[in-house]
């Protein structure tokens, strides 16, 4: 083994190396252009949209803590009136 470069493996061309960068380049300031241009759209409309509720997963529901509470006194009454309903049949017979 030796530490000489494989004779046989292409030389890289430092001027293609170069134009790699410059693209690289070029595509980043054409972006930052465009991000520059939305940016001055947004100002232009005042600002920023809100997103909806709908598009932020917030969901709106009427379990307000009054209206768990009515529903939870109407099933226990319900319930105490059907059990109340048996002892009642069965006193009778």
């Amino acid at each position: 083994m030796t530490d000489d470069p494989d004779p046989s493996a292409p030389v890289p061309d430092p001027s293609d190396h170069v134009a790699r960068l410059k693209a690289e380049i070029d595509a980043a300031k054409a972006r930052r252009a465009g991000y520059r241009a939305e940016a001055a759209e947004t100002v232009a409309r005042g600002g920023p949209t809100r997103a909806t509720d709908e598009e932020l997963g917030i969901i709106k529901t009427d379990d307000t803590v009054g209206k768990i509470a009515s529903d939870a006194s109407q099933e226990i009454g319900n319930k105490l009136s059907r059990v109340m309903s048996r002892f009642r049949r069965g006193g009778k017979k």
